[in-house]
């Protein structure tokens, strides 16, 4: 028996972005649904209302840009994972953003009082305490980011090629499987991985820049000066936000642009 379809749980705010997506969302036991995204768009708005539930993200393919506090900006490449639980007061709205203008990943959301419920009555032989899992993903905080590592990882992945037509006994292994190890994993103080607001800032300025600057009058040399950074700083800091070095990025840019409005007149 495959995975049951759902609607989505708290995470919405699809309908007012501007662009694609292809959403899939599943129940896999009680108190635990999965979201597969692919998404084509430059962001949109996610709202939290259910307080204690567990929102665990991870980036398969793109970059996903968040920020959990007016500090703390997020940044999610391929294998990194964000974990959140809106607590009432936090995170009821933020705003998602997509640099590269795609993004692939999975979210799970778990609700651990109805979760545990599902495990010792289906499932006793797995031992799970949630609130230890909570203290040692998030501790004080009420998010937390970082690589998944390569267990993690694997299991994410995994669920995300599988959930579509998978059995649901194996899926409901994979997900037990995956809180076992968060739970157990000892979490890496990831503080100095967050970007500052300053830094998000000033890497969307260099690019507006350069897309702009159509007669390649400004160089990065210029750019890097009108900042008080080194050119190799300054790229440093725009391959992790994009992915790419600079002028890659520009390239591709500039080939996509007319082929994306040529497609847009044609649906008109």
């Amino acid at each position: 028996m495959a995975a049951a379809p759902c609607p989505p749980g708290q995470t919405g705010g699809f309908e007012g972005a501007d662009g694609n997506e292809e959403i899939h969302c599943f129940r896999l036991l009680d108190g635990v649904s999965a979201m597969l995204m692919r998404l084509e768009m430059e962001s949109y708005t996610e709202k939290r209302t259910q307080t204690g539930v567990l929102e665990l993200n991870f980036c398969v393919n793109g970059r996903f840009e968040s920020h959990f506090s007016l500090r703390d900006h997020v940044l999610l490449k391929p294998g990194d994972m964000a974990i959140s639980c809106y607590d009432g007061l936090h995170g009821s709205q933020s705003e998602s953003c997509f640099p590269l203008r795609y993004y692939e990943g999975i979210c799970l959301e778990v609700e651990p009082n109805e979760a545990g419920r599902w495990i010792t009555q289906n499932a006793p032989a797995f031992s799970l305490d949630f609130a230890a899992l909570k203290q040692n993903l998030l501790g004080s905080k009420w998010y937390m980011y970082g690589p998944a590592g390569p267990r993690c990882e694997h299991v994410f992945r995994e669920l995300y090629e599988i959930a579509t037509y998978s059995d649901l006994s194996f899926l409901r292994l994979k997900v037990l499987e995956l809180l076992m190890l968060l739970g157990r994993i000892p979490r890496e103080n990831s503080a100095n991985t967050y970007c500052s607001a300053k830094q998000v800032e000033l890497v969307r300025h260099i690019r507006d820049h350069l897309l702009t600057d159509r007669e390649h009058y400004v160089s990065l040399a210029q750019l890097a000066a009108e900042h008080e950074m080194s050119v190799s700083h300054l790229q440093k800091l725009f391959k992790q936000f994009y992915g790419v070095p600079v002028y890659h990025y520009i390239r591709e840019y500039r080939l996509e642009r007319p082929r994306s409005n040529w497609c847009e007149a044609g649906n008109r």
